[in-house]
């Protein structure tokens, strides 16, 4: 039988083989869609006179515009978390890397800490202010109302600085010990209060003050240093490794052999005194030892008393902690600059450049900064010093 027309567009059977689905023609529609598209070319940009007058008159447009409409940005001005000023009294010890100073007197200057600098300005005194105004406890010492800022003495920068206490310097009380640039000098305060937040705010300032791939850990800490010394001290070996540790426990053991004997020869003599309650052991001399707590030292009254520990009766007094224990503790904690002590850094900054000091000579070798790929021609106005090495 022949096969009809509309048999390829039907359904196969299931035993039979399935025939091959023909393809969908297009209309004339996409026909002439896809025609425009492979064949058009892309429109050509605009010409530099077109770019060119836009931009004019949208330059010219904002020109006639009112100022009203735009108003301006006004930036922030500068603002730094570390400001404080005070009055100081200054000694200046050191001047240029290694020379001593010749006016080592003390000074009244006024400090100026702003951010990563250090600035010393000499102090004006106002005379008429005692005419109209009374002293009072109100005054503090360290920023008295009659003393003002004058002039600008020197602007230090707290890069390579060094900065602590100063406790090798015993005849004031509070005094703070700083390295900046060449220089060395000592500032002292009257309060305790004044002392602490100096150090404070000196350490925050050094701190931040370098590169964050130069920066150390800070060299304040949370622990007194009296408790630092002995856990240090408890990881070092012991002191009975040393020679003259084991001569000392020798000679010790010796003196206490002798008295031994001694002891021994006297009361077989007779120069042991007798025993008053007429026994002659050494127990009945000192009485019974007793393990349990002594009752007749406990508290007789009715009313609690907050004073007396009720374990073992003794006066025990409640001391409430108070800022000024805070600031004794955190003065503990701060570091220690020494006259003698070593320098932090070789380099300094004096000017705004930075230099490399040699602080056995004395000597400072300008610090140039590197040529990034530029040929080097080596002249006389590069040659500075025959042993610097960062040239």
């Amino acid at each position: 039988m022949a096969q009809r027309f509309g048999d390829a567009y039907s359904q196969p059977s299931a035993g039979g083989d399935a025939p091959p689905a023909r393809q969908r023609r297009m209309s004339m529609e996409e026909d002439m869609f896809y025609r425009n598209i492979m064949t058009s070319r892309p429109a050509k940009p605009p010409s530099y006179e077109t770019a060119v007058r836009s931009a004019l008159a949208a330059q010219r447009k904002a020109q006639s515009a009112p100022q009203t409409q735009q108003p301006e940005e006004v930036l922030p001005p500068y603002s730094t978390d570390i400001q404080l000023e005070g009055v100081f009294m200054r000694k200046m010890e050191i001047e240029e890397t290694t020379k001593r100073a010749e006016y080592r007197d003390w000074r009244m200057v006024y400090v100026e800490l702003r951010g990563t600098m250090l600035n010393v300005y000499s102090v004006k005194k106002e005379r008429g202010w005692w005419a109209s105004k009374h002293d009072g406890p109100d005054i503090s010492p360290d920023n008295p109302p009659w003393v003002k800022k004058g002039s600008l003495e020197r602007a230090y920068s707290l890069l390579y600085a060094d900065a602590g206490i100063a406790a090798d310097y015993r005849k004031r009380r509070y005094v703070i010990r700083m390295r900046l640039e060449t220089d060395q000098f000592l500032l002292s305060c009257v309060e305790l209060s004044t002392f602490v937040k100096w150090l404070d705010g000196i350490f925050a300032a050094i701190n931040i003050s370098a590169p964050i791939d130069e920066r150390d850990f800070p060299r304040d800490f949370s622990i007194p240093r009296v408790q630092r010394i002995r856990w240090l001290r408890g990881q070092r070996p012991r002191p009975e490794d040393s020679i003259g540790f084991q001569r000392l426990t020798e000679q010790q053991q010796r003196e206490s052999d002798e008295d031994d004997d001694d002891a021994t020869d006297g009361g077989d003599d007779g120069g042991e005194p007798p025993d008053q309650g007429g026994n002659t052991g050494g127990a009945a001399i000192y009485g019974p030892r007793t393990d349990h707590p002594i009752v007749g030292r406990l508290s007789t009254t009715s009313y609690p008393n907050e004073n007396i520990d009720p374990d073992t009766g003794k006066w025990r007094p409640q001391h409430h902690w108070t800022p000024v224990h805070d600031q004794l503790y955190a003065r503990l904690c701060y570091a220690v600059l020494l006259f003698k002590s070593p320098r932090k850094s070789n380099y300094i900054v004096n000017r705004g450049k930075r230099w490399y000091v040699d602080w056995e000579t004395g000597k400072m070798v300008r610090v140039l900064p590197p040529a990034y790929g530029e040929v080097d021609v080596m002249g006389p106005w590069q040659v500075i010093r025959a042993e610097n090495r960062l040239l």
